[in-house]
């Protein structure tokens, strides 16, 4: 479907993708009088729209979102200097073209557990703080040019 639609005369079907389907629905676009002819020519076509493309790899970060970060940092005994560093890393990240990736790894470093319920026994779990990632391993943002 290199041009955004396709006709089976088969099935007495015309598939167009999602973004075709939008456009044609814009008067005089050149997809509106591209489906507009088709339609002309074989009346007797069904309109089928084929959705964009599923998404087939687990999302690995999926809820690892600052937010709750945030709450699973604070219910540690050394919460404090656990945010502070969470708020250090933050701010060191905003150089990079993806800040997110940055502390999500140092989280996952600190916390390679994050996602298993910790084993809280009469006593709070202290943890050792994990330095933040190697900025070279990441992409700098590109500087714009002074104007």
């Amino acid at each position: 479907m290199k041009n955004g639609y396709k006709i089976d005369f088969e099935k007495n079907t015309i598939t167009v993708n999602y973004k075709f389907a939008a456009a044609m629905k814009e008067y005089g676009s050149p997809e509106y009088i591209v489906y507009r002819q088709i339609m002309h020519d074989f009346p007797q076509l069904e309109l089928v729209i084929k959705s964009g493309r599923q998404q087939k790899t687990p999302r690995y970060n999926k809820n690892v979102k600052y937010e709750n970060m945030e709450k699973y940092i604070s219910t540690f005994d050394n919460s404090e200097e656990l945010m502070e560093r969470f708020n250090i890393v933050k701010s060191k990240s905003v150089i990079f073209a993806s800040p997110y990736k940055y502390v999500c790894d140092w989280f996952k470093a600190q916390f390679p557990d994050y996602k298993e319920i910790p084993n809280f026994d009469n006593k709070g779990i202290i943890l050792k703080i994990e330095p933040a990632p190697k900025a070279e391993d990441y992409k700098q943002k590109e500087e714009e040019p002074a104007a």
